[in-house]
């Protein structure tokens, strides 16, 4: 999956640079990238939206022939049929043979699509439908000696192993990668803001690490395979 260019950070700018032609296409761009997929979501949207208006006009009309109100009355009827059809779009994708259907499709078509791949991301961090890098708190024995390492989970790199970054204290944005598997792993019921307030303080409140409730399930939200369009597609219902 290609990777969208990095966001510029806090670094301060020069006054005479803020000016600048350069300066200005490249603020411009950055903000495209972190725009333009929204507004690629909401442009299909509303054309989906006006194709179902024009379909369902007809009928309200013959509801009201002689008010001009009937427009409100398309519009929520519109919406509902749009609504119902995409839950039955995802509600069919659901079982096993539809789900492999759609990722044949998907590989074969949809991710040479410009931007797709970028969208199903957004979309999918947005909604929750997957979990952001570093917000899966872990414990790991890393070299399987007893002694735990406070890490993040990255991804799922394959079956039963994970990739966990091990940040340096007191600056975590230093740190070492991992792939360990997944017995290796403790899984914390932990907010990733905690934790890393113990890696910054050199390990001053690391208790809370250990009175963290224990997942005993893997994250699986977290699986580098696309999965945009189900919740939990990594065990789809079978038929």
């Amino acid at each position: 999956m290609k990777k969208s260019p990095p966001l510029p950070t806090d670094r301060q700018i020069p006054l005479s640079k803020f000016w600048s032609k350069a300066f200005f296409i490249e603020t411009l761009l950055n903000g495209l990238i972190l725009v333009l997929p929204m507004i690629i979501i909401l442009f299909l949207l509303s054309l989906i939206f006006k194709f179902v208006f024009n379909l369902v006009s007809p009928i309200s009309s013959l509801l009201d022939k002689n008010a001009d109100e009937h427009n409100f009355l398309i519009n929520i009827l519109a919406l509902l049929i749009l609504i119902v059809l995409i839950f039955m779009i995802g509600l069919a994708i659901r079982s096993a043979r539809s789900f492999k259907t759609f990722k044949s499709f998907e590989d074969r078509y949809l991710l040479r699509i410009p931007l797709y791949s970028t969208l199903q991301e957004t979309i999918a961090q947005f909604t929750g439908l997957k979990k952001m890098p570093f917000s899966q708190v872990v414990l790991v024995d890393a070299y399987n000696t007893g002694v735990l390492l406070t890490g993040f989970i990255t991804e799922k790199a394959c079956d039963g192993i994970y990739t966990v970054f091990v940040p340096t204290a007191p600056n975590p944005m230093n740190g070492n990668i991992y792939h360990v598997p997944v017995r290796q792993i403790r899984f914390l019921d932990i907010e990733s803001e905690k934790a890393m307030r113990t890696i910054m303080g050199l390990g001053t409140g690391s208790s809370v690490l250990f009175s963290a409730r224990v997942k005993t399930e893997e994250v699986e939200e977290l699986d580098e395979v696309k999965k945009f369009p189900i919740a939990n597609d990594t065990n789809p219902e079978v038929e």
